[in-house]
């Protein structure tokens, strides 16, 4: 479980972190007024194209730096490869400097797991450039000696200038990383996996319209949709604490930004993308990311096309709806037949006069559970 890191500058007597505490910022332009559209977490357009009169910037700068520092920095070194299943003070020394960078190792107890595994997953890709299939989720004491630098992570897209200093998301799909910026802090820097763009067909048990009102009883449904995660500019929009079970499986403490698309807690987090278009991160990280993100917070989305978040239309952002699976068995009556999973016994009704009648017959079927969104 991660603990929520104060929303504060970085302390200047840090030894891990640079001395000066000032982060150069990138320039976006941001048209006044962008965020007072509906409530889907969507950012209108212009007629142009492009997300409501945000402007693209003309470059993007890295988002990694190692800052230099008047303070030298004395180094440790490995005498084994650090790896899942492990345990032990390099691994505990691992997970505090890893905490201190903005990623989310887990408590810094010394037993390297899953969540770990997932952190060095995040810097391989966000910091080493490693291809997201390529990550290993292994520490040499070479790639120990970088994670000892003053790297500062910083935002592609800065909010400084807003006062109060604002919260922000920047999810990049190509690395299949998500971090949370605070006054252009790196304060949650996490692997994630997203939707994989394929279709799919499945048998839905929905407990909710197309609104969000419960029914009773539950409805199945045979849908085809594609798991598509749309690049583009959002803001968070409503919150679920706890597990909220829709028609495509389980998802914990979820906060939507597009939509039914949501950032949420899973068991399930590959090095691929996998979900059918959320935003999946690891369940117990999901425990406390509600605390370092708000509703209406920005949520800049960078396409698996590459394109800049600013550069997506209205259209282009939208989530892909689902549709009737048009290759789906369905079940009719008529007058004379009536088909079952089951032998009914028969029976013969005389009738003064003849009466056209509709036999229902409750069906039991049995479905696979759907696999997590």
């Amino acid at each position: 479980m991660n603990s929520p890191r104060p929303r504060v500058a970085i302390n200047p007597s840090n030894r891990w972190l640079p001395a000066v505490a000032a982060i150069g910022v990138l320039v976006v332009v941001v048209a006044i007024g962008v965020f007072g559209g509906g409530g889907d977490g969507a950012v209108t357009t212009s007629p142009s194209g492009g997300a409501g009169g945000l402007t693209v910037p003309a470059s993007t700068l890295s988002g990694v730096v190692i800052e230099s520092s008047p303070v030298s920095v004395v180094k440790t070194n490995l005498s084994r490869t650090l790896l899942i299943g492990l345990a032990g003070d390099d691994v505990a020394r691992l997970q505090t400097r890893l905490f201190e960078l903005g990623f989310a190792p887990g408590v810094a107890d010394g037993s390297f797991g899953d969540q770990t595994q997932q952190a060095i997953w995040a810097f391989e890709k966000l910091v080493l450039k490693t291809p997201r299939a390529k990550a290993t989720g292994k520490v040499t004491n070479n790639m120990w000696q970088l994670i000892q630098d003053p790297i500062v992570i910083r935002p592609r897209r800065a909010d400084a200038a807003i006062d109060p200093p604002k919260t922000h998301m920047e999810i990049y799909l190509p690395e299949q990383v998500a971090i949370v910026f605070t006054a252009n802090k790196a304060t949650l820097i996490m692997h994630i996996a997203s939707g994989d763009d394929q279709e799919w067909c499945e048998t839905l048990l929905k407990d909710t319209d197309e609104k969000g009102n419960p029914v009773f009883p539950s409805i199945e449904s045979a849908e085809c949709g594609v798991s598509k995660t749309p690049g583009g500019v959002f803001k968070f929009t409503r919150r679920v604490v706890g597990l909220r079970m829709g028609s495509l499986g389980g998802m914990w403490n979820p906060v939507y930004f597009n939509k039914g698309i949501a950032v949420h807690g899973a068991i399930n987090i590959p090095l691929e993308p996998a979900s059918h278009g959320c935003i999946r991160i690891h369940k117990r990280i999901s425990e406390t990311f509600q605390n370092y993100v708000n509703i209406g917070d920005r949520v800049f989305v960078w396409g698996q096309d590459g394109k800049e978040p600013e550069a997506y239309t209205k259209e282009e952002s939208l989530p892909v709806f689902n549709r009737r699976d048009p290759n789906a068995t369905t079940t009719t009556s008529t007058t004379t037949t009536v088909a079952v999973a089951t032998t009914i016994p028969a029976t013969t009704t005389t009738l003064a006069k003849p009466v056209a009648t509709t036999t229902t017959v409750a069906v039991a079927t049995t479905t696979a559970a759907p696999p997590t969104p």
